[in-house]
Order: structure tokens, then C-alpha cells, then sequence
């Protein structure tokens, strides 16, 4: 996608932030309005749209509160539309609660976590780019938990065959399974460092990838702690070497570069002139571009 369309693109998501302010805190937003939600998050977080719009059917038919105007909890403990941990000490629990925005943007990077891991600790799929939806077979059992009901050689229908399952029905999206002959039949999830191929018959998602020159800003996860600083590494996955702020700006001059599951990319920080390598995960277009 250039430059002109992802400008658009990152104006509407703009507009439709500004919109979302209005939410009322009892109200359920309408399945369309939590849909362009999680696209315009996902779009930020370098994630196909429709592995996040499939999680919020299976976890909460895409409610953030339930029939009495109450949040939607799970087992007393997993909120809103991602039905994400509130005991974890990592989000603030009103907002998970409460905010439909701040639920699916901390779904999002619950589900990167698990992406990271799969790309660090399973067996990997294929090269592991994440447009390719069948890539995120393990991020996905690792979502639900890494337990071994999600093992197929255990349970004939797991967690990321529901997923799987809610794409074609409601999307008419085919994702294809990994031969399951490739997992361990006991212990859990497959801690291996062994490569299998990518299915025959693949399909690729929505992911964004920037361009040279483009301008582009952080934009990270607001957390209980505080806004997470984004990182500047002196390779992709390398060593850290600097934090960028929020109110820098920065400008492509390389990438993607795809390293280990993510797409990184070499940028100078405009205010300082720095040079690094970033995760594609955590920046966003800035408004300024032309």
C-alpha cells in the first residue's frame, strides 16, 4: 500500500479514535463499530484484522458488557471483548473493564506476546511472516492458554480450530491447519526449535508495511505502569540502544525487514538524528506526511 493510501487510512483511523471517546460505559458498541475498532487497532499493531475479529467473536461475541450493563467477565477474572486477564497487574483494570478501545489494544498485545513466544519457544511455520494467516496457529492456542486441550492429536476441536472455524463461517476466510502429525501427541504445546512448512495453499492478511521516507511516530500500549517507551535496537531484535519519545518523530530509511516473526525498521529520529531499528509493531504514520 503507498504512501497516499495509508495517509488516508491513518487520517480515518484519526477520526474514528475521536469518535470512540462518546462510548457509553453501559452501552455495547454495535458488532460494526467493535469490528472497525479492532481494524484500526490491528492496523497499528502489525496484526491481520481478521485473527483479532475471530478471537472477539470466540471470547465475547464481541461484547465489552453483558445484558445489565455490566462488564462482561469470564471465571471472575477475564474482561471485556478480548476477555483479557484483569489480575495481571500488567493493564489497568477499570479500562479493561470498561473501555472497549483500551480492551481490544491490550488484546492486541496479549496476542503479540504469545506471537513472540511462538516465534522463540514452538516449532516454527514456515518463514513465520505474520501476513500469512496460517503462521499464527501456535500465537493463537497460546492465547487461550498453552495447555494441552489445545493439542490436536488430544482434542478433536481446539481453540484455534474454533478460530478457524468463525473465519470461513462469518468472513468466508479459508485458514488452513498445520498437519498435526507435526505436533507432539502429549506434553502440552510443542516446545521445539524444528522448522515445518508453511501449508501448500496459504492467505495472506491486511498488515500494513510502511515505506523509505515515510514519517511515522511511536504509538504504544498505554499500561498500569505508564505508556511503554519504543525501543530503538542497533539491529533488528538486536541490542537496545535508545528509547524514542512520543512526541519524536522518525523517518524510514530501510524495511521491512522481517527478523523472527516481526518486521523492523531502520529509522532517524528526526529531533536528534539517532539511527535504529524499531519493531513496525509499535509506529504509526504520523499526520504530518504529505
Amino acid at each position: 500500500m503507498g504512501k497516499k493510501a495509508i495517509t488516508i487510512l491513518m487520517v480515518f483511523i484519526l477520526l474514528f479514535g475521536i469518535m470512540n471517546i462518546g462510548f457509553s460505559q453501559s452501552r455495547n458498541p454495535s458488532r460494526q463499530e467493535v469490528e472497525k475498532i479492532i481494524e484500526e487497532v490491528a492496523t497499528k499493531r502489525g496484526i491481520p484484522s481478521i485473527i483479532m475479529k475471530c478471537i472477539a467473536k470466540k471470547e465475547s461475541t464481541f461484547r465489552q458488557f453483558d445484558s445489565k450493563g455490566r462488564p462482561l467477565m469470564g471465571a471472575n477474572k477475564y474482561a471485556g471483548i478480548m476477555q483479557i486477564d484483569i489480575e495481571g497487574n500488567i493493564y489497568n483494570s477499570d479500562k479493561l473493564k470498561n473501555d472497549p478501545v483500551y480492551n481490544i489494544e491490550a488484546g492486541a498485545d496479549h496476542l503479540l506476546n504469545k506471537w513472540k513466544i511462538a516465534n522463540d519457544k514452538m516449532i516454527q511455520i514456515g518463514n513465520m511472516d505474520p501476513n500469512i494467516l496460517e503462521h499464527w496457529y501456535f500465537a493463537l492456542w497460546g492465547y487461550n492458554g498453552l495447555l494441552e486441550r489445545n493439542n490436536p492429536n488430544i482434542k478433536d476441536k481446539t481453540y484455534q480450530d474454533k478460530i478457524y472455524e468463525i473465519a470461513l463461517n462469518d468472513y468466508n476466510q479459508r485458514i488452513n491447519p498445520i498437519n498435526k502429525r507435526s505436533i507432539p501427541s502429549r506434553g502440552g504445546h510443542p516446545r521445539s526449535d524444528r522448522r515445518i512448512s508453511t501449508p501448500e495453499e496459504y492467505h495472506e492478511g491486511d498488515i500494513i508495511k510502511y515505506q523509505v521516507d515515510d514519517l511515522v511516530k511511536p504509538d504504544t500500549m498505554e499500561k498500569a505502569n505508564g505508556k511503554e517507551q519504543l525501543v530503538l535496537h542497533d539491529a533488528p531484535r538486536g541490542k537496545a540502544i535508545g528509547t524514542v519519545k512520543v512526541d519524536q518523530t522518525m523517518t524510514i530509511l530501510e524495511g521491512p525487514v522481517l527478523k523472527r516473526g516481526f518486521y523492523f525498521y531502520k529509522v532517524r529520529v528526526n529531533e536528534d538524528s539517532r539511527e535504529g531499528w524499531v519493531y513496525g509493531n509499535w509506529i504509526a504514520l504520523s499526520t504530518d506526511n504529505s
